[in-house]
């Protein structure tokens, strides 16, 4: 006997749309919810015609008992179908029933007592407190971007877990994801790879970021279709595989079982082993092949301790903000990197010395590795701490270990200056003479990477110091050589660019750490002015330096391959002094008369627009 269950009031619905497509099978309508003294027929098999809500309560009854059932679906079933893996079409439903030779047992996951077919949804999950008609990529993108507007006053809570009565974690999370299997959220796609309904467990997912922007970037990336799970958990996700737990908490938790909203002061989540007998194939039960069904338990990244109660007191900043044992800890290194050392002086002449006899030899590998050896990145960082912290004792100790690196190297370059007699501006010396725009460009990018390498653990702190030395030894070495040559023009320009990169790297670095949380804006103000007018004085002749070059240019570009005279112009370059130089090699058939000379240079500085000394190399083709 098939019992179709319905609502009352849909009984002539059911008449007209469904029973006429069970055909000859014997039938018998039954309203629902039915009397307490109900007692099914022993063979009997119960096919719903249901909406959610009265489906949940039915199936509540089922669960554990001998009743083979089939779900068609409704217009109000919207959740519960879906997450048995069913078919949503009437006719192919009702075809896998009748056809059915056997029966499906499935888990069922309860939370509090009640089932769960698709997801449970704790605290703030951000774009994922709704579950959507349709878990595709649209409808969750629609709910992401309905649900921005929540940014600012997303906020950590605290939560304590344990199952089978021992404690997993005390921890503080923006929410958390419970689900059976995968398919029922689009984010637990992305992070499971294998996975089964009857395996007897379930899956947790805690979503405890430092900060709105991982979050936003890791919702972002869960929407982008994939044909396989991430390959790593990211990092502020803690995930747990379990067959029960428990989660408590000091204030009532908001929840969401399939999308209703429910609250309580703890939560008590367990698999039913084959607890609903199904008539009907469902999607889920292929998965079972392969499937990892061992407990796990992977919270040892979670926020703990300091870290925690500091989320919990706070909403969620926008970028990653320091804790206090994370500051305390850096603090004390850089602090102790200020400092002037033996090896810091050693290391320092080490390196000016490899730097000069590489620019002497014109040698970029010989120059690579007095950037490696260099330290004096150390205590730049170290000074940039203490402005942002305004920490007077800190800024002290860095500027003197700054300008005693900085006169060591200055003092070494120019002695071997003195000793080498050449007196040859070779292109790497002649590189450094120029500094511009550019150069404050490259300050500004080696000041971030040196206090985010500095701040993240993660990153090896030596990796810093080779970036950045790029931008401080070398042009030392040049400024130390001009001493030595006593040229003003070469000093002048190369200290011009290691004052340049010493601005930018301090006032950025120290922009980097105020960002990361190390130091409250407030604190960080005044020690941010006085670098920015620093910054804004050193780039008056940067911009002047940057409009030559610009002008350069410009005047190679009008005068390259250009044909005055029937010679052509080729190999232009530019030199500014107390008048404008440009040399050029004029090729022509025939050699170029004195005349003709004066009319080259009469076209060529009027396609410049000013007067020049011109340098000529003729060439004659044949």
């Amino acid at each position: 006997m098939h019992y179709i269950l319905h609502l009352s009031e849909e009984q002539e619905q059911v008449e007209k749309d469904v029973v006429p497509l069970f055909r000859e099978d014997l039938f018998r309508l039954l309203s629902f919810p039915f009397p307490d003294d109900f007692e099914p027929d022993a063979e009997g098999k119960f096919i719903t015609f249901l909406d959610d809500e009265n489906l949940r309560t039915f199936l509540e009854l089922a669960a554990g008992k001998p009743w083979p059932v089939g779900v068609l679906p409704h217009p109000g079933n919207i959740h519960i179908s879906k997450g048995l893996g069913i078919s949503g079409k009437m006719e192919e439903a009702i075809r896998m029933i009748l056809e059915s030779k056997g029966v499906q047992k499935l888990d069922m996951l309860f939370c509090n007592g009640k089932p769960v077919f698709q997801a449970i949804n704790i605290g703030n999950v951000f774009a994922l407190t709704k579950v959507p008609v349709k878990n595709n990529f649209t409808s969750e993108a629609m709910t992401f971007i309905k649900n921005i507007r929540k940014i600012p006053s997303l906020s950590h809570r605290s939560y304590f877990l344990s199952a089978d009565d021992e404690k997993i974690a005390q921890t503080s999370a923006l929410g958390i994801i419970v689900v059976e299997h995968p398919l029922n959220s689009v984010v637990s796609k992305r992070l499971i790879s294998q996975s089964a309904i009857n395996d007897g467990m379930f899956h947790v997912f805690i979503l405890a970021p430092q900060n709105i922007s991982e979050l936003f970037w890791f919702l972002l990336r869960s929407l982008i279709p994939a044909r396989r799970p991430m390959d790593t958990l990211p990092s502020f996700i803690g995930q747990i595989k379990t067959s029960n737990l428990r989660i408590k908490d000091e204030q009532e938790i908001e929840f969401t079982i399939d999308g209703i909203r429910h609250t309580a002061l703890e939560l008590e989540l367990h698999v039913q082993k084959e607890a609903l007998i199904l008539m009907q194939d469902s999607i889920y039960t292929a998965k079972t092949e392969g499937a990892e069904v061992k407990k796990s338990f992977k919270t040892d990244r979670l926020p703990s301790g300091r870290k925690r109660e500091e989320l919990i007191k706070r909403k969620l900043p926008f970028l990653p903000r320091a804790t206090t044992e994370e500051f305390q800890e850096l603090f004390k290194v850089l602090r102790e990197k200020a400092r002037i050392t033996a090896p810091f002086m050693i290391m320092m002449i080490l390196s000016t010395l490899i730097a000069t006899f590489g620019l002497f030899g014109n040698s970029s590998p010989v120059i690579i590795g007095a950037m490696i050896l260099a330290p004096i990145i150390t205590p730049i960082v170290s000074f940039s701490m203490g402005m942002v912290r305004y920490d007077t004792q800190m800024l002290k100790t860095g500027i003197t270990t700054i300008s005693a690196g900085t006169f060591v190297s200055l003092l070494f370059a120019a002695g071997v200056s003195m000793i080498i007699p050449l007196e040859i501006l070779t292109s790497e010396i002649e590189a450094r003479l120029s500094p511009n725009l550019l150069d404050m460009g490259i300050a500004v990018v080696s000041g971030v990477a040196a206090a985010y390498a500095h701040a993240e653990q993660g990153i090896a702190k030596s990796l810093a110091g080779v970036a950045i030395a790029v931008a401080l030894v070398p042009p030392l070495a040049v400024a130390g050589i001009g001493i030595g040559w006593w040229d003003w023009d070469v000093f002048s320009g190369a200290f011009l660019l290691f004052l340049t990169n010493l601005a930018g790297i301090i006032m950025f670095a120290g922009i980097t750490f105020l960002f990361l949380g190390f130091a409250p804006f407030k604190r960080a103000k005044m020690g941010l002015i006085y670098t920015l007018v620093i910054v804004v004085l050193v780039m008056v002749p940067l911009s002047l330096s940057f409009d030559r070059i610009l002008q350069e240019a410009n005047i190679t570009r009008a005068l390259e391959g250009a044909q005055i005279e029937e010679v052509v112009v080729k190999d232009v370059k530019v030199r500014f002094g107390k008048q404008l130089t440009v040399s050029v090699k004029l090729v022509s058939a025939d050699a170029i008369e004195p005349g003709n000379m004066k009319r080259i240079k009469a076209r060529i500085e009027e396609k410049v627009g000013k007067p020049l000394t011109l340098e000529v190399v003729s060439v004659m083709e044949f």
